[in-house]
């Protein structure tokens, strides 16, 4: 997945300046970023093959990081691909229990034996998605669509506040909505772990952890087996009816609580780039098991390093735009060495929507694109310009008034 910067947000420390260069209203050059997602291996023993990202820290009573949702709406929604040789749970009921913890669990935000929990996993091919209130019950629900099949799938589940009532998405169809348990489910600021992890289960409780069943409880809870791109936290319900997935990554706004690209390719660090106030949620990669993971990929929900269009670029790099801000008629310009084949050039608005895929040209020292920016795809406001070639993306905003 690529990260990128649109009018005023920072999507990544590398390009807080150009952030701010656009929310100005100034020209700023972009960049070419590599891609990455993560690869879990289903490891379900030492606290390792999985990120944790800590939501309470039971030493204190104060509030957790934006990433502690549960307290209001949430919708949490990432880019997973994987297969059923991996990810061998079978079906469950589900319905008035917490059945979801006996798939291959792809997010864990559980309490050992207490309320106030919820998680997510795949059995019998579909995902399964449970929330149990405060002393309010119990709800799982379960998916349709077959996700292990080798391809990337978009999945959001989502919770209201007001009444518990919930949601499962797949590629953007509505699976499965039923009324769930009320209350608030965040992690406590004042909770306790229990004493059921050798002790009281203080490396688990007050996590949320995402490719792992996070209390390593033994195989009747097995942990996930597959990739994972661009995941998203907000503090709303971003989904009232079927939707397509874009293409490209989130854009933070006000309502992103927690952000993870995963574009760090290296390291343990795996960085909340929302913005949100009281953040960042930064997450902690814990590398290990045979075979060792979560392993850095190459692999990416929307092939952004799989040398889509183009050749592997060389020489220096860089996008512009002009007019911009522009009325009508805007030259894209992108400068590099691409080979024979013009990479292909996609218009994005701050929906995330794909309005425009304009033709690319040779010329001197790179490619060069038109967009005709008119009719109702075309209003005033900022879009996001991405060229992709081999294991790059160029990413520039252009401003149409």
């Amino acid at each position: 997945m690529v990260r990128c910067t649109l009018h005023g947000f920072a999507l990544s420390p590398a390009v807080r300046a150009v952030t701010w260069a656009l929310l100005l209203g100034m020209a700023a050059t972009p960049s070419a970023h590599a891609a990455s997602s993560l690869r879990f291996h289903g490891n379900g023993a030492g606290d390792i093959d999985r990120v944790k990202i800590r939501v309470d820290d039971p030493a204190t009573s104060l509030p957790g990081p934006p990433a502690d949702v549960g307290a209001t709406d949430f919708t949490i929604e990432f880019w997973m691909k994987a297969g059923a040789a991996e990810n061998t749970a079978a079906a469950v009921g589900c319905g008035d229990n917490i059945a979801w913890i006996y798939g291959n669990i792809v997010m864990d935000r559980d309490r050992f034996n207490q309320d106030r929990k919820f998680g997510l996993s795949v059995a019998g091919g579909v995902l399964v998605f449970g929330v149990s209130g405060d002393g309010t019950g119990d709800r799982t629900l379960c998916g349709t669509t077959t996700v292990l099949d080798g391809r990337w799938h978009h999945v959001a589940v989502q919770r209201r506040r007001s009444d518990g009532w919930m949601w499962l998405f797949v590629d953007g169809r509505r699976e499965a909505d039923e009324d769930g348990p009320d209350g608030d489910v965040s992690y406590p600021d004042d909770g306790v772990p229990g004493d059921y992890c050798g002790g009281p289960c203080l490396n688990s409780d007050p996590f949320l952890v995402f490719g792992a069943e996070k209390h390593d409880a033994g195989s009747a809870f097995p942990s996930y087996g597959g990739w994972l791109d661009e995941i998203r936290l907000s503090d709303v319900l971003r989904y009232s009816s079927d939707f397509t997935p874009g293409a490209v990554p989130f854009v933070p706004d006000a309502n992103t609580v927690a952000l993870y690209h995963l574009d760090e390719g290296a390291g343990d660090l795996v960085g909340d780039s929302s913005g949100a106030a009281g953040g960042p949620s930064d997450g902690e990669r814990r590398f290990g098991g045979s075979p060792a993971g979560p392993e850095w990929s190459a692999e990416t929900f929307n092939g952004g390093t799989t040398g889509v269009g183009g050749g592997a670029p060389s020489g220096r790099l860089a996008l512009s735009v002009r007019p911009n801000p522009a009325r009508g008629a805007v030259t894209i310009q992108a400068r590099g060495d691409f080979g024979a084949a013009p990479p292909p050039l996609a218009i994005y608005d701050v929906a995330g929507r794909r309005v425009a895929l304009p033709t690319g040209s040779a010329v001197a020292g790179g490619v060069e694109y038109l967009w005709r920016a008119e009719g109702r795809d075309a209003a005033r406001g900022v879009y996001l310009a991405i060229v992709r070639a081999g294991g790059a993306a160029l990413t520039g905003s252009l401003v149409l008034r």
